[in-house]
């Protein structure tokens, strides 16, 4: 009777483990596939854009950047440059002077990419910027980098790219900007000398 038991409780055992397992006990659903809207809206697609030209570094709506008070180079954005590329781009472009201690300018016409979710599905596109072009005061001309493409951002930003940190903090944090008004309203409030102290928890 004791063998009868034995040989029952093992053929269940068999039985169970022979069944399919159900998808609510997995972490994925294996169901659920992605349709075509949801998909173009994670997609990223560089918009073609000409270069704006070049900028009096002397005149003009120029904005201090405020790194720290031992930060020695003098970074300021042109306010009238800031523009956010139309979908599937929606990158915030803008003209950036990385000024140095003894006031060279430093021209760079860039674009900041802000991730639109703290969560990267496959291969969505992440925080990252581009250099498309560098001034020249000499000859009043953008030169183009060869081999230009997007950095991603990140945790090292901070200690290797302190202007662009402030300029991601103030862009990226709680989402990006609905319009250059707003991109305006937020370098003002989170880049300059008396910026609000901001902690990134989305990103």
């Amino acid at each position: 009777m004791r063998r009868l038991s034995l040989l029952l409780l093992a053929f269940a055992a068999t039985s169970a483990s022979a069944l399919p397992v159900s998808e609510k006990n997995t972490l994925t659903n294996t169901r659920y596939k992605e349709s075509a809207s949801e998909k173009a809206s994670r997609e990223f697609k560089e918009a073609d854009a000409a270069l704006p030209a070049l900028p009096d570094t002397k005149s003009g709506n120029w904005f201090d950047i405020y790194v720290s008070e031992t930060y020695a180079k003098r970074p300021k954005i042109l306010l009238d440059s800031i523009q956010i590329m139309p979908a599937p781009d929606t990158s915030i472009r803008y003209v950036l002077n990385t000024q140095s201690a003894q006031g060279h300018d430093n021209l760079t016409y860039e674009a900041l990419f802000c991730a639109r979710s703290s969560f990267t599905y496959k291969e969505d596109k992440r925080s990252s910027y581009k250099i498309f072009g560098y001034g020249d005061s000499v000859n009043k001309r953008w030169i183009q980098p060869r081999n230009a493409g997007w950095k991603n951002i990140g945790t090292t930003l901070e200690r290797n790219d302190d202007p662009r940190a402030v300029i991601y903090n103030a862009f990226c944090v709680d989402g990006i900007p609905r319009d250059a008004a707003q991109a305006v309203s937020r370098l003002k409030e989170r880049a300059g000398r008396h910026k609000l102290r901001l902690r990134n928890t989305d990103k």
